[in-house]
């Protein structure tokens, strides 16, 4: 019943042929015969079995061509999620860089998240400063689709400050990464969980704001939707992250840099405001000084002027000494004037040494006699010893500050040195290249400095517990030692004899040439009849000049003011003005412009001004205005009358012809 095999049925069916048909076989035709014979005896092909391997062939085309397509469609997917995440990223960035405010870029981070990821609602928590540590504090910087329905989680979000480690913004500042809850209502640490599951929100997640290595900002969104961590997307939270930290710490600076600019605003205006201020003060200064060297000049100029006219009398010994004594207290008086007058020069760091040829033990002897009545007070003994200076010591320096250091010194002593002691003033001078090294001692018999103190005394307003008990400031050994200083000097302390306080003043001087034995200055000859007008509106001052230059012959005429000068230069000549610079109705600086713009020859009077205001501006002024040149009070007498002897020859009032 089985069908026979393929080649035998095709055998069968050769046989049947007529015999008409046969050939004789060849070799050659028996060959082919037998090729032909083998091609004839292979089995048909099958057409179910071609169609079966013809579909499984279509087949696995289809699914190789459906995985290539669905290859293709991944990477256009990924392609397409690749751009969106660089434009994503490129807009943040390009806000986090520009110069908008960081509350701007974190809600266009809000908006740009939420479009991202497809999640309805966003939210920034800022770290913010605490007693306890540092907490994350809810701000009202929200991105939100519904914002009814998310009304009550925005309000359980904004009443909490979260510490680090509580609640998703405290887990996130703990670990400065991203944090992903798939579950909120599984979360026991969530803390919001109830106003969250009102809003329907399922899953949440939250990545920090870093600057430096410090958590900023926390960012939250929420969906819900349950989903589980994306890495991909929490890496790109990551980069975001970054990105919004370079705004925030741009910001942090900015804000530094204000602050620091309004402080130093503040700074110049301060500064301006002090400037302004030390500028008034020292205007003011310059008034006081010059009120004071006005008035001290003024009655001093009536003191030395009368005391050398009344030196040119004949005296007894005794008055003769008690005029010398005037006379120096007189000069000394003058030199201390200088060196206040000076304060400004010496604050600015400007000051300059007045270097004069005189003395030493000489100076020295009258600092001593003008001390001695002090001490004679106290009951204490004031001794000078000069032995060791050589005999004449004639040195050139700043006479006035070695005056002032002494007399601080001597002040000192007199004031720790009890009743009965005894304050030993010594001085010694050792040749050197240049002239001389000069050493002054201070020997007081008081309590002494302790060695501790020592260095810090010459320091202002330093003082030891005795020298606070004695009363002073604790200005005048700063005073002496700046003074040294200026000299190329120093001033130190030590124990001394009987066991108090030995101040030592060492400084160099140059040996200066001797002059001549000091004389009274010589009165002018050749002045009988030199006509001169005093303009002086101080009665003392004019009698001064009356006894200075009476004897001398010159014929003098008096204004009290510098109107009346001007009145009486119009309708007489003379040969000189002396002219005082403040005067009542019109002032000398004003008489002097009168008088140069009357007619020939009165204008061409020589005009000296004669006056206690002798600032260099002051001096400017006056020969701005045409004075011929200034002295100053207290009067020069011997510069007077070097004034007087050089006019005689000279006279433009003719009075000595007539």
């Amino acid at each position: 019943s089985r069908a026979p095999p393929t080649g035998i049925a095709r055998r069968s069916r050769s046989s049947t042929r007529p015999a008409s048909n046969r050939a004789i076989p060849t070799a050659s035709s028996t060959s082919a015969g037998s090729r032909r014979r083998t091609v004839s005896e292979r089995p048909d092909p099958d057409p179910t079995s071609d169609l079966v391997r013809l579909t499984r062939r279509l087949e696995r085309e289809r699914a190789a061509r459906r995985e290539a397509e669905s290859i293709a469609e991944r990477g256009l997917r990924e392609l397409w999620e690749r751009q969106r995440q660089l434009a994503f990223l490129e807009s943040i960035a390009k806000a986090a860089n520009s110069t908008a405010p960081s509350r701007e870029v974190l809600a266009l981070a809000l908006e740009q998240v939420c479009v991202l990821t497809g999640w309805p609602l966003g939210h920034v928590f800022l770290t913010r400063r605490r007693r306890g540590g540092t907490v994350m504090a809810s701000v009202d910087i929200w991105h939100g689709d519904d914002a009814a329905a998310m009304g009550p989680f925005r309000r359980a979000s904004e009443q909490i400050e979260f510490t680090a480690g509580v609640g998703l913004p405290g887990r996130v500042l703990a670990s400065k990464a991203p944090a992903w809850i798939s579950r909120i209502e599984s979360d026991d640490n969530f803390v919001r969980t109830a106003a969250a599951a009102e809003a329907g929100l399922t899953t949440a997640l939250g990545f920090p704001v870093l600057v430096g290595r410090q958590v900023a900002a926390v960012l939250e969104f929420y969906t819900t939707e349950a989903t589980e961590p994306d890495e991909k997307l929490l890496t790109l939270m990551a980069q975001i992250g970054g990105q919004l930290g370079r705004s925030l710490e741009r910001e942090r600076v900015e804000t530094r840099l204000q602050a620091k600019n309004r402080k130093l605003h503040t700074l110049v205006h301060e500064a301006q405001t002090q400037r302004l201020a030390a500028e008034a003060a020292s205007r003011a200064k310059s008034a006081f000084l010059a009120v004071t060297s006005h008035e001290v000049r003024t009655p001093l100029n009536a003191v030395l002027g009368l005391a050398e006219g009344l030196q040119r009398e004949q005296l007894t010994t005794p008055q003769a000494s008690l005029v010398a004594g005037i006379l120096d207290s007189g000069a000394m008086l003058m030199r201390l004037l200088n060196a206040v007058l000076d304060l400004s020069k010496v604050e600015s760091g400007a000051a300059v040494l007045r270097e004069t040829s005189f003395a030493l033990g000489a100076t020295l002897a009258t600092v001593v006699r003008v001390w001695s009545p002090k001490a004679d007070e106290l009951g204490i003994e004031l001794t000078l010893d000069t032995a060791d200076l050589p005999e004449p010591c004639w040195i050139l320096a700043d006479e006035g500050k070695i005056e002032q250091s002494l007399i601080n010194l001597i002040s000192n002593a007199l004031k720790f040195t009890p009743s009965g002691g005894r304050v030993r003033v010594r001085a010694d001078a050792a040749p050197s290249r240049a002239g001389f090294d000069i050493r002054l001692g201070v020997d007081d018999e008081g309590p002494g400095v302790p060695i501790e103190d020592r260095a810090r005394i010459f320091q202002p307003y330093e003082q030891t517990a005795v020298g606070r008990d004695a009363g002073g400031a604790g200005l005048g050994l700063s005073i002496c030692g700046g003074h040294m200083s200026l000299m190329g000097g120093s001033i130190s302390v030590e124990t001394g004899e009987a066991g108090g306080a030995l101040f030592v003043l060492a400084f160099p001087a140059r040996a200066a040439a001797i002059p001549l034995a000091a004389e009274p200055a010589a009165e002018p000859t050749q002045t009988a009849g030199l006509r001169v007008l005093v303009a002086e509106d101080n009665h003392a001052n004019r009698r001064v000049m009356q006894v200075l230059l009476g004897p001398t012959g010159a014929d003098l005429t008096f204004a009290v003011n510098g109107l009346e000068a001007l009145e009486v230069a119009q309708i007489s000549t003379f040969d000189l003005i002396l002219m005082d610079a403040n005067m009542p109705l019109m002032d000398g600086v004003d008489a002097v412009r009168a008088i140069r713009a009357l007619a020939a020859p009165r204008a061409a009077t020589p005009i000296h001004m004669l006056t206690a205001n002798a600032f260099e501006e002051d001096v400017l002024r006056y020969l701005a205005a045409g004075a011929d040149g200034v002295l100053s009070k207290p009067v020069d007498v011997a510069a007077l009358f070097e004034l007087l002897t050089s006019l005689s020859g000279k006279g433009v009032a003719g009075s000595r012809a007539a």
